[in-house]
């Protein structure tokens, strides 16, 4: 484990207490994460340390825009994704939001059981989908499933928590 990875861990552990806490990740510990990812891949690694970083943020940065337009979610979750595409590279934050991905799937659907809206909101999805219906219906059970909103950086720490965890073994997704 080195010092990218205790770094990158210091600023999930955070970004997860405030996340769960306030239902916000800060740009007072975004920015300076950034700025640190920045500053160790291109000491360790000079220019093309520093192009494997730049990079890594801007594929963190497009996976996660298109939602965030969409008011999927916060931006604090998209300059989350952006930083630990910054520390760990675009394969790194590719094996992240995948696995965030399934681990926030698995929490939505638990929020929206727990609302009791969970096959109400897969019957019209897949109604939609079948072209079965309007898209009203579709808008109507996606506005219900936004109504309890749940701190997703939580399940992109998690899912970067497992991606570390799993490049340290050495395995790779």
């Amino acid at each position: 484990m080195g010092v990218n990875d205790l770094a990158l861990g210091f600023t999930l552990g955070i970004a997860a207490f405030t996340d769960w806490r306030e239902q916000k990740i800060y740009n007072k510990l975004l920015f300076p994460a950034f700025l640190t990812a920045l500053l160790l891949n291109t000491v360790q690694g000079g220019s093309s340390g520093l192009t494997s970083s730049l990079l890594g943020a801007v594929t963190g940065f497009s996976l996660l825009f298109l939602p965030y337009l969409m008011g999927g979610m916060g931006a604090g979750d998209v300059k989350l994704l952006m930083v630990i595409g910054a520390f760990g590279g675009a394969p790194f934050v590719l094996t992240s939001f995948l696995y965030g991905a399934v681990i926030g799937g698995l929490l939505s659907c638990a929020s929206l059981a727990r609302r009791k809206a969970l096959s109400n909101t897969l019957k019209h999805y897949l109604l939609f989908t079948l072209m079965l219906k309007r898209s009203q219906n579709f808008s109507e059970s996606m506005n219900n499933a936004r109504r309890e909103k749940f701190p997703y950086g939580i399940a992109i720490v998690l899912g970067t928590l497992i991606a570390l965890a799993f490049s340290i073994e050495g395995w790779e997704l």
